[in-house]
């Protein structure tokens, strides 16, 4: 287990500050630890104690039942494709596109409760997976009640290897490791583990062989790139 060197920035704002986002990276990193945190950082248990119980989002057995019928078409598409004549290109992707969907939903169904949830509420809500880099996608989670100074959340998905470039933080970015594993250049960040970038502090977040890395972000402020990435970002706009 990895320990920011800067995790009392999040202990404090967790206390002093708890928005929306705060809480459901708290209670998500209590669920990956399985609700036994480390003695160094009881902040979280302590938070949670003191939660009222959360009822499953709007939404969640609708998202639930639709992993079941894909898997099921998914099935059916299968028995019928062996007794079907050779098929054109696009009847033979059909059941590859269904499998992949069920795959997608099959991972999200793995993330902790309250990811889960929140993830299941902003697709049935419309929002989708999009491109946030090579091997990088990313889906916003909205909150009931607005962060502050412009925060936002967001749950990323990061192939093995795949990596954002180098890049500072107009504020602070708290990032928890929900599967897999990503290296910034400073430490290694596993399951559970909570990464503090801090304006001044310059990293290169790298998802290490294995699992995929899915990871919670919870920022106030944009990235701040270095070089030709650095440049189309004042350009365009990318990555704000």
């Amino acid at each position: 287990m990895t320990v920011d060197p800067h995790i009392d920035v999040f202990a404090d704002r967790l206390r002093d500050a708890p928005d929306a986002g705060l809480k459901l990276l708290a209670s998500a990193a209590a669920a990956v630890r399985d609700e036994r945190p480390a003695a160094n950082e009881t902040w979280a248990g302590a938070f949670l104690e003191d939660e009222a119980p959360v009822a499953l989002a709007s939404g969640a057995d609708a998202a639930l039942a639709r992993i079941d019928a894909l898997a099921d078409l998914d099935a059916a598409l299968a028995d019928r494709r062996a007794t079907l004549p050779k098929a054109a290109p696009s009847q033979a992707a059909l059941p590859q596109v269904a499998r992949g969907a069920a795959k997608g939903l099959t991972e999200l169904n793995a993330l902790p409760d309250p990811v889960r949830e929140a993830a299941f509420s902003a697709i049935m809500a419309g929002g989708h997976f999009g491109f946030a880099g090579f091997g990088i996608r990313r889906l916003a989670i909205p909150m009931d009640t607005p962060l502050p100074g412009g925060g936002h959340v967001d749950l990323l998905r990061i192939e093995p290897g795949a990596g954002v470039a180098t890049h500072d933080h107009e504020g602070e970015e708290f990032t928890l490791v929900l599967t897999g594993a990503f290296d910034d250049g400073h430490a290694t960040y596993g399951p559970g583990d909570i990464n503090v970038g801090l304006p001044g502090f310059k990293h290169e977040p790298k998802a290490l062989p294995g699992d995929v890395c899915f990871a919670l972000a919870v920022s106030y402020g944009s990235a701040k790139f270095d070089g030709s990435i650095g440049l189309l970002q004042r350009l365009t706009g990318f990555g704000n």
